[in-house]
């Protein structure tokens, strides 16, 4: 990237912050500078941008669907900025471990298992924050849980639990609709949960055989949202077993039926080829995958 190509810094910090904060005012404040700096600075972005990151609703700024798509990567990287800060001045880098994660796998397995590793490990101070699942290349912690079919240049990727897909519901949605259970090509009348896209259940439609498309119903962004659709007996929920078997052992879920469809895609635990692994990064990796093992 030639320096022409860099967004001016000052601009960015300057959107990061009124993004982060929710309004101009805010931002002026923590930068100590006044708001109409910050809306200059807003403009000049918006002009390398060539497109506008914010607009006025109101008395107030809210983000475009640009500015927040950008503030998703600009958010990882000032985190990632502030956290080397911290462990430069505090010199605490070789006990600090930044792991970012999945949404649904730290709701449904790391937060459930984390207890025992820090236990383990009181020395080490473990900073857990969003893997971005569509832009890996902005995932700048030292280890990260990914979703994938393992393959990510400069990337060693530990398999660590299956990424195949069944059907579930909630108990009550089941009470309701008591035929869901019986044939999968009765799920056409149903209501369905879509997880990212609509592809995942064509291809369970097609697994089973089932005439046409299946039906349009609520269209969420990750598993971790259609888990807690599905848990509110909002539908019929494509969701991964290696994850979700546990909310089903708490009588919280029900699998409709046995088969499970085989995207590709599994969940890895990842970390640069290039940069060693410190004693600390060492033993959380081994403990991930040791412990997801023994959860299979």
């Amino acid at each position: 990237m030639s320096e022409r190509d860099e967004p001016p810094l000052t601009s960015v910090r300057a959107f990061e912050a009124v993004a982060r904060l929710g309004g101009a005012t805010a931002a002026a404040r923590e930068l100590g500078v006044s708001p109409s700096a910050i809306s200059h600075q807003l403009a000049l972005l918006d002009d390398f941008m060539r497109q506008p990151l914010t607009r006025r609703q109101g008395r107030g700024l809210i983000l475009t669907d640009a500015g927040r798509e950008y503030f998703r990567s600009v958010r990882t990287a000032f985190a990632v900025l502030r956290g080397a800060t911290d462990q430069l001045r505090e010199g605490s880098r070789s006990t600090q471990v930044r792991l970012g994660v999945i949404p649904l796998f730290a709701r449904a397995w790391l937060f459930r298992n984390m207890q025992e590793f820090l236990d383990q490990n009181p020395s080490i101070d473990l900073n857990v924050s969003y893997t971005h699942h569509r832009n890996y290349v902005s995932d700048s912690a030292d280890l990260s849980v990914r979703f994938g079919d393992g393959n990510w240049k400069g990337y060693e990727a530990h398999r660590i639990l299956s990424g195949a897909m069944a059907a579930f519901c909630s108990p009550a949605y089941l009470a309701l609709h008591p035929d869901v259970a019986t044939d999968p090509k009765l799920l056409q009348n149903y209501a369905l949960i879509h997880d990212q896209d609509r592809a995942g259940w064509q291809q369970w439609w097609d697994m089973h055989s089932v005439e046409g498309e299946p039906p349009n119903g609520l269209l969420v962004e990750d598993g971790n949202l259609a888990l807690q659709a599905a848990l509110e007996g909002l539908g019929i929920a494509l969701l991964r077993p290696s994850l979700v078997d546990v909310f089903a052992r708490e009588g919280r879920l029900l699998r409709l039926f046995d088969p499970v469809l085989e995207d590709g895609r599994d969940y890895y635990l990842c970390h640069l080829v290039e940069q060693p692994l410190s004693e600390a990064e060492g033993r959380l990796v081994r403990w991930i995958v040791d412990r997801c093992r023994h959860s299979r």
